[in-house]
C-alpha cells in the first residue's frame, strides 16, 4: 500500500496580493467553485484507480485561499478526498487561512472533518504593512481569527510572517515578531519578501517606483528572528522554519526530506512513483482535461538517481540538521562522502558547511545564503 503526503490545492482567493505569483483567481463566482470541487473530485478518481489502496501520510491545503471556499464546499472537499483516498484518524491535516476569510462555522467544520492544524497568513501586524502588501485583513481580524480558531480546539495553529517588506524597519519587524510570539502559536514560518516576475511588485520595481530591499539588512533581520525565537522557546528546525518542541510541520518535511507527495489542483505539484510533475495552472485546461477522463498534467518528468541524489542533498540541508549520511546510503547505495567528496571539502573549506559522524549540515553562516550552497550540488 502506497503511503504519501497529500497536497491539493485551491486557487481562489478575494483579492490577488501585489507580490504573489502562486496560481489564484480573484472573486470567483460559487458555481466556478463548485465547477472546480467537481474536477479536484475526478482527478481524485484517477490517481485513486491507478494508484490502489493509496494511504494519506498527512494532508496539506494551501492555495491561493482554501478558506474562500464556503463551510458547505470545505465538507464537500473533505468529503471528495475520504471517498478516494485513507486517510487515517490522526495524520497532520493542514488548512492554509487567511484571516479575512474565516469564520466560526468554517472552523467548526474544520475541526469536524479533521483537521487538526491551521496556517495563518497573517504576513504583518502593521496596518501599513497590510496595505503595502495587498492583504484584505487587518490586526484586528488576525487577533479575532487566532482567538477563535482556539476557543473551537485548534491546538496547533501555524502564523505566517514576511520580512524585507518595502518600507519596513528593524524595529518594524521586531515588534512583528514580540506579537507573534505574544499570542504563543505552536509555529512560525517566516519568510523574506521576494520580487517575481509578472507581479505588481515586479512592474513597480521594473519602472524605478519600488526599490528592492537592502539583503544586509534582510541578513540583519534574520539572524535577529533566530536569536529571538529561541530565546522564546521556538527550535529553528529548517530555514524559514519554528517551532515549540514536537510541533514541526510534518507534510512540509516530506518536501525536505524529498519524499513522495501527490498534488491535486490546477498548478499543484507533485512526485510519485519516481516522476515529478506539474499540473497545468491553465483553469480552463484542467477542467477539460479531466472531464476528457485525463491527468492535467503539464510537465511530467522521470527523476534518476543522479538528480534524485542531489535534490536529497538540496532539499535536505534546508533543515537545520541536515541530510542524513545513513539514509542517504541506505537509499541510493554510495555515501555522501564518496558522492560528493570534493563540493563538501570546498564548502566546509569556506565555512558554510559542517559535518558530522551522522550528518551534513549548513552552518550559522550558510543559512543566509543557503541558495549559493544548493547550486554546488547541480
Amino acid at each position: 500500500m502506497k503511503t504519501v503526503g497529500i497536497y491539493v490545492h485551491l486557487p481562489f482567493c478575494e483579492q490577488k496580493c501585489y507580490y504573489c505569483d502562486f496560481v489564484s483567481f480573484a472573486k470567483c463566482s460559487e458555481q466556478e467553485k463548485e465547477t472546480y470541487l467537481q474536477a479536484l473530485a475526478q482527478e481524485a478518481k484517477i490517481y485513486q484507480r491507478f494508484l490502489v489502496g493509496i494511504t494519506g501520510k498527512s494532508l496539506y491545503l494551501g492555495g491561493g485561499t482554501p478558506t474562500c471556499l464556503t463551510a458547505k464546499q470545505l465538507g464537500q472537499l473533505f468529503t471528495i478526498l475520504s471517498d478516494f483516498f485513507k486517510l487515517p484518524t490522526g495524520i497532520e491535516i493542514t488548512v492554509e487561512a487567511n484571516p479575512g476569510t474565516l469564520n466560526r462555522e468554517k472552523l467548526q467544520v474544520l475541526r469536524k472533518v479533521g483537521c487538526n492544524r491551521l496556517s495563518l497568513g497573517v504576513q504583518s501586524f502593521s496596518v501599513h504593512d497590510l496595505q503595502v502588501l495587498g492583504r484584505i485583513h487587518s490586526p484586528r481580524d488576525v487577533y479575532n481569527t487566532y482567538q477563535l480558531a482556539r476557543q473551537v480546539g485548534f491546538a496547533n495553529i501555524s502564523l505566517d510572517l514576511m520580512y524585507g517588506l518595502p518600507g519596513q524597519s528593524l524595529l518594524g519587524w521586531r515588534d512583528n515578531l514580540k506579537k507573534a510570539v505574544e499570542l504563543e502559536p505552536e509555529h512560525l514560518a517566516l519568510y523574506q519578501l521576494n520580487i517575481e516576475q509578472g507581479t505588481p511588485f515586479a512592474k513597480l520595481v521594473q519602472n524605478g517606483l519600488l526599490e528592492e530591499f537592502s539583503q544586509d539588512k534582510a541578513f540583519l533581520m534574520y539572524k535577529e528572528t533566530s536569536d529571538f525565537l529561541q530565546v522564546h522557546g521556538y527550535r529553528h528546525y529548517e530555514i524559514s522554519n519554528f517551532a515549540l518542541p514536537g510541533k514541526e510541520a510534518i507534510h512540509n518535511s516530506l518536501y525536505w526530506l524529498n519524499e513522495e507527495y501527490l498534488g491535486l489542483g490546477v498548478g499543484a505539484a507533485g512526485y510519485v512513483q519516481g516522476i515529478r510533475y506539474v499540473n497545468t495552472a491553465d483553469l480552463d485546461v484542467y477542467q477539460a482535461l479531466l472531464r476528457q477522463g485525463q491527468l492535467p498534467q503539464a510537465v511530467k518528468e522521470p527523476i534518476k538517481q543522479e538528480l534524485a541524489m542531489a535534490e536529497t542533498m538540496f532539499l535536505g540541508l534546508r533543515l537545520l540538521k541536515g541530510v542524513s549520511k545513513e539514509k542517504f546510503l541506505k537509499k541510493y547505495g554510495i555515501t555522501i562522502e564518496n558522492k560528493y567528496g570534493d563540493v563538501l571539502e570546498k564548502l566546509k573549506r569556506q565555512g558554510l558547511l559542517q559535518e558530522t559522524a551522522t550528518h551534513v549540515a549548513l552552518t550559522k553562516e550558510g543559512l543566509p545564503i543557503a541558495n549559493l550552497v544548493f547550486q554546488e550540488f547541480l
